[in-house]
């Protein structure tokens, strides 16, 4: 079963912030179901170590803080 979870922080380039974005731990795009979702293949892991290293994601963006969703978006 698929993890998704919410995800603030900000973009690199202009460092302008987000919150509630929608990223998701698999690859698996399911265009009816995943049609919130900003990012895919993000593990729990993989946020926690952006988060701790506040490395940019894709080089462009930090995570700050992130929560698990239910899958129902």
């Amino acid at each position: 079963m698929p993890k998704y979870f919410e995800i603030d922080g900000y973009f690199v380039d202009d460092n302008a912030e987000f919150s509630g974005y929608v990223v998701k731990d698999s690859h698996d795009v399911i265009e009816s179901e995943d049609n919130s979702v900003f990012f895919y293949g993000l593990s729990e892991d993989d946020i926690k170590s952006a988060i701790k290293d506040q490395s940019p994601v894709e080089g462009e963006w930090v995570i700050t803080s992130y929560r698990e969703i239910d899958d129902g978006l």
